[in-house]
């Protein structure tokens, strides 16, 4: 799902959240390590990591305004709170009886790939990808279809596009996030489905 976030992104907005990635992924995963704490299952602080890029790109309209920095700290409260949200129901789960304890998770936790490594497979499903979503984006309704194809084909800004299609920057706003979540549920859907 974040590969498809990803490219829903303008090329502003992909090259941002690649540079966050390089900057600050090995902090956020050390953080998450922390605060999952030495019981957690191996990977898990790679994934909250994961599920922290996926909801900055989710709703990255909110944030293309702030500085890196900001983004950064808005990451590492994800980070904590996705973390919390593990240990809660981590609690309410069983531990499982193969699970040694007394492994060093650190060195046990594999690193996270390089986003830009990628193999054929990926290079394959990707093309694939890519051509799903040109197919789940002409589904979309005429007026969230505009506005999304401006902001990412077009890479106009709100106010531009709201200038063109005479609606208020607000709805623009709306209808490129309701494209955005619409896509997404239907990629998860059809995964699914």
């Amino acid at each position: 799902m974040i590969s498809i976030l990803y490219m829903t992104l303008s090329e502003e907005g992909r090259r941002r959240v690649l540079s966050l990635w390089q900057e600050s992924c090995a902090a956020l995963l050390r953080y998450a390590k922390k605060e999952l704490g030495p019981t957690a299952p191996s990977g898990e602080a790679e994934d909250l990591v994961s599920d922290a890029f996926e909801r900055l790109m989710l709703h990255y309209e909110r944030y293309e305004d702030l500085r890196d920095e900001q983004v950064k700290s808005i990451l590492m409260r994800t980070v904590r709170n996705l973390a919390v949200d593990a240990y809660r129901r981590r609690k309410r789960l069983p531990v499982p009886l193969s699970d040694s304890g007394g492994e060093d998770r650190e060195d046990a936790d594999p690193p996270l790939r390089d986003p830009d490594e990628r193999t054929p497979e990926e290079i394959v499903v990707s093309e694939d990808n890519i051509r799903r979503m040109k197919e789940m984006i002409r589904s979309l309704t005429p007026a969230l279809r505009d506005v999304l194809e401006m902001r990412l084909i077009g890479e106009r800004t709100n106010r531009e596009i709201a200038e063109e299609l005479g609606i208020p920057e607000a709805v623009v706003r709306q209808r490129f996030s309701r494209a955005r979540k619409t896509l997404k549920a239907k990629w998860e859907e059809e995964e699914h489905g």
